[in-house]
């Protein structure tokens, strides 16, 4: 008994010593590995250029615009980027013959992510100042849907919220309770 004492007793001292002795190399990888990830992130481009999806004149489809963005130090992270892209769309085009899809008085309240989906908090002016007709609640959804999905592929579905909680609808037509894909049949065919 006295011997499987002493040859366990051996054994644990002899682990314990080689631990110790390994360590510093499992320690030197975990920092190359650290190292490595923290200079493989870059910063945010300084200016990208974006489609935005505006309103062709009879209101009725989308057409994509290109738009050179320009993001500030403010702009660091994927949300912020979503928030700049928003900002633009709520701007309205620059040519007469597009028309704007979302109300002049518009707000981002928020934006986040989570998976697959990109969650966008606009203000109550939204649904208070939107023109109102079918044609136009469903154009106002998916510039906003179109617009993010197109410009952030990482992302699938688009969920729209109005003072931080789901709506039934912007104005009585369009169901807006859970995400939206991408649209692509009410983009205009060139």
């Amino acid at each position: 008994m006295k011997k499987k004492v002493l040859l366990f007793s051996t054994f644990i001292i002899l682990s314990f010593i080689c631990g110790v002795i390994a360590s510093p190399f499992f320690r030197e990888k975990t920092y190359q590995i650290k190292e490595w990830t923290r200079k493989t992130t870059s910063p945010p481009p300084v200016s990208k250029e974006v489609i935005l999806y505006f309103s062709d004149s009879q209101e009725q489809l989308l057409v994509p615009v290109k738009r050179r963005v320009f993001f500030g130090e403010n702009v660091s992270t994927i949300n912020d980027q979503i928030r700049k892209v928003l900002e633009e769309l709520i701007k309205g085009p620059e040519t007469k013959s597009l028309s704007p899809t979302l109300p002049e008085n518009t707000k981002i309240r928020a934006v986040y992510t989570r998976r697959d989906v990109i969650y966008i908090d606009f203000n109550s002016s939204l649904t208070s100042n939107h023109p109102g007709g079918a044609s136009a609640e469903l154009v106002s959804v998916y510039s906003v849907v179109n617009t993010l999905l197109e410009n952030f592929p990482l992302y699938s579905r688009v969920q729209i919220l109005i003072e931080g909680t789901p709506h039934n609808t912007l104005v009585g037509h369009v169901d807006i309770r859970g995400p939206f894909r991408k649209n692509p049949e009410i983009i205009k065919k060139p």
